[in-house]
């Protein structure tokens, strides 16, 4: 295959094509003994799972490719870009089955400073979760997952961007915190309220109401040779669909919240 230099290193052409493709990923396998669970010790405990019954021997294989795609057009480069893994942890299916593990946190195409599909959220800067080999994201409401956008980005020059992006919150969302106890879920059932990590007096609910409105996300950002830094703000519309105990037929108010953030990233000598 003929080496394509337009995109840096590793980008070949497609024979027959002007489209370069970077293929790449990682394959990782590890054992845990006396354990029931990946990094997850096994601990003292009365039921089958910390008896003779219990399989305290596993392992964990995972592979992750990518394709990273880009050729020249009347709109400048078209890119796409797909990143999936396939995991499977001992006594899961092979094959399909409930208990394979499939994922999929990037698949977007960029062209002419537009991004559609599922990428990191433009609000989100360092995202742990993408350096990771030990999981494919870090939490539920961080980008490392991976979250639909369809954004448009400007090039100001001297690497300084600015974004907004409309985003499907769906993958980053956090329980409805709720301050009234006496709270019961969407179909009349009673809602689990727990108080943990939460202030006091505040409980919280995961009936959310149906997603309509995406988040309104922008920021402006600078990668440079020193590093990089950005400032970002986000616009979500909270709804929930519980209802109080006094009141089955009234649901809460729909309140518009806000998020700002800065993030700073700077390459020293021993890590540029």
């Amino acid at each position: 295959m003929k080496v394509c230099s337009l995109y840096g290193a590793g980008f070949y052409y497609i024979p027959g094509t002007d489209t370069c493709i970077k293929i790449g990923g990682f394959v990782r396998t590890e054992w845990n003994h006396n354990a029931n669970g990946s990094f997850a010790p096994m601990l003292d405990g009365t039921n089958a799972l910390y008896t003779r019954d219990g399989n305290t021997l596993l392992n964990r294989s995972r592979g992750v490719v990518t394709f990273d795609t880009r050729s020249q057009t009347e709109f400048g480069t078209l890119r796409s870009y797909l990143r999936a893994g396939w995991q499977w942890t001992s006594q899961d299916a092979t094959v399909g089955g409930s208990s394979a593990t499939v994922y999929l946190d990037r698949a977007f195409i960029q062209i002419a400073g537009f991004t559609f599909g599922k990428t990191q959220s433009f609000f989100d800067f360092f995202c742990t979760g993408c350096y990771s080999l030990q999981t494919n994201k870090l939490w539920v409401d961080t980008g490392g997952s991976g979250t639909p956008v369809f954004a448009y980005t400007a090039q100001l020059g001297n690497g300084v961007t600015a974004t907004v992006s409309i985003e499907d919150y769906t993958e980053q969302r956090l329980p409805i915190v709720n301050t009234n106890t006496a709270a019961v879920g969407g179909a009349g059932q009673p809602a689990t309220l727990a108080a943990a990590l939460f202030p006091l007096g505040v409980t919280q609910t995961s009936f959310h109401h149906g997603y309509e409105t995406p988040d309104v996300v922008g920021n402006i950002r600078v990668d440079q040779a020193w590093g990089s830094a950005q400032v970002m703000g986000a616009l979500h519309l909270n709804q929930a669909n519980y209802y109080n105990g006094a009141n089955q037929t009234a649901h809460p108010d729909e309140k518009w919240g806000w998020a700002v953030g800065a993030g700073l990233t700077l390459k020293m000598p021993w890590n540029a």
